[in-house]
């Protein structure tokens, strides 16, 4: 596994949907038929992800949040990680030119219209 400061560079795939509780979430890969439950801290991560927080930078954040030690948050982080990566609902970029995420999801903030 690559190092966890790389986790900037992950993307969202098209296919992945997602629904924003009190609860948490739920992820749905919509090519791959498959759901992902999130906690509220899990969430949270999703949300940090998703801001392209470096890895340091989201247990700086959650750390801020919750009464975890600093220890314990970079494990939990890094194994929440790797699960969104093995079940394929994160990944790595391959430096494409590929319309990012965050440009498909915010296209005026990218000065894009579609």
């Amino acid at each position: 596994m690559e190092p966890m400061s790389d986790i900037r560079d992950m993307v969202i795939p098209d296919g992945i949907r997602e629904t924003v509780s009190e609860d948490g979430a739920v992820l749905l890969d919509i090519e791959q038929g498959i759901c992902f439950s999130l906690n509220p801290v899990g969430l949270k991560i999703w949300e940090l992800l998703k801001q392209r927080y470096d890895f340091d930078r989201v247990v700086d954040t959650l750390s801020q949040q919750f009464p975890v030690s600093r220890e314990q948050l970079m494990a939990d982080t890094r194994e929440f990680v790797a699960a969104l990566e093995a079940k394929r609902l994160i990944r790595r970029s391959q430096g494409s030119r590929k319309t990012s995420w965050l440009a498909r999801l915010l296209p005026f903030a990218m000065g894009k219209q579609h």
